[in-house]
């Protein structure tokens, strides 16, 4: 219990410290768009690649509640069991999981202020579905603000890409996953009545990379734009993030450039509670939802 409290209070601290607002203030005229890979997010079943105790789940629920996020994009949850092991520390909450990532399925969570809609995952993105995610399209309203959204966990260059052709085969399989997001998002744009369409995850890489760019599919289509491009790591401030929030164009000029965020809890909280909450960090960023929808 003390170490609760004490997780509660520094998580209050990261608040104060990054968004300059109250923990629980929400707005009617924007809405809080925002992603957190949770690292292995598991329903306390063994094995459990990351055991975590009640108060982990709580600490984790706490964060996201003083993000002051109305809808997060999740990564790295293992099932709807671990979903719910977490929402029961996150009243007037709901949550939707997509079953697409074996055992690192993505997902939506979001406020009971929002309505949230699921529209199934997409296959395509798996390139490899025997090593990749697919996405998890949803449909959200907020406000005069409707928009698609797909989250996405694209491929890791990782430490299990333990040879050169390993990792050359994971960055091509991103490089694909990237021209599939450009196309998806251009047939809609193409075939479709929506313009505001986001997609939002953990992208494994960042925009505009000199060496070995992975995203260039997505740079290069001038119906988007990276929302979040520009910010660093928390993992290590001397690099770029990659977990990011891309938008059409339409739905960009809804974006309020200056509110974007990181919640860095690795900055705030001792070592070992930092990492029993993850490896990420929460993003997130407002979107303005009293102008008239356009669409």
């Amino acid at each position: 219990m003390h170490r609760r409290i004490q997780v509660a209070v520094l998580l209050g601290c990261v608040v104060a410290a990054y968004s300059g607002c109250s923990a629980t203030q929400t707005s009617t005229r924007t809405v809080t768009i925002g992603t957190f890979n949770i690292e292995w997010l598991g329903d306390g079943i063994e094995p459990e690649q990351k055991p975590r105790a009640e108060e982990d789940y709580a600490a984790i629920a706490q964060l996201i509640a003083q993000s002051n996020a109305d809808v997060l994009a999740v990564q790295e949850i293992e099932n709807d069991s671990a979903m719910r092991r977490l929402l029961r520390y996150l009243p007037g909450w709901s949550g939707l999981l997509g079953h697409g990532g074996h055992r690192q399925n993505v997902g939506v969570l979001y406020r009971s202020t929002v309505q949230c809609t699921p529209l199934g995952d997409y296959y395509p993105l798996a390139v490899n579905p025997e090593r990749n995610r697919a996405g998890f399209v949803v449909g959200c309203r907020a406000g005069n603000f409707d928009w698609l959204m797909m989250v996405v966990h694209l491929k890791s260059s990782s430490r299990y890409d333990s040879t050169e052709d390993l990792r050359r085969t994971a960055i091509e399989q991103r490089r694909q996953q990237a021209a599939v997001l450009a196309a998806w998002i251009d047939s809609l744009l193409a075939h479709g009545r929506e313009r505001d369409i986001l997609i939002v995850g953990d992208f494994n890489d960042f925009p505009r990379r000199s060496r070995l760019p992975t995203l260039t599919a997505l740079e290069r289509d001038t119906a988007v734009v990276f929302l979040t491009e520009g910010m660093t790591s928390c993992l290590d401030h001397r690099r770029k993030a990659i977990d990011h929030i891309v938008a059409t164009t339409s739905a960009a000029r809804r974006w309020i450039a200056e509110r974007r965020r990181m919640l860095d809890h690795r900055a705030m909280l001792p070592d070992r509670a930092a990492d029993r909450i993850s490896d990420h960090c929460v993003v997130v960023g407002e979107f303005e939802i009293s102008s008239p929808d356009n669409d």
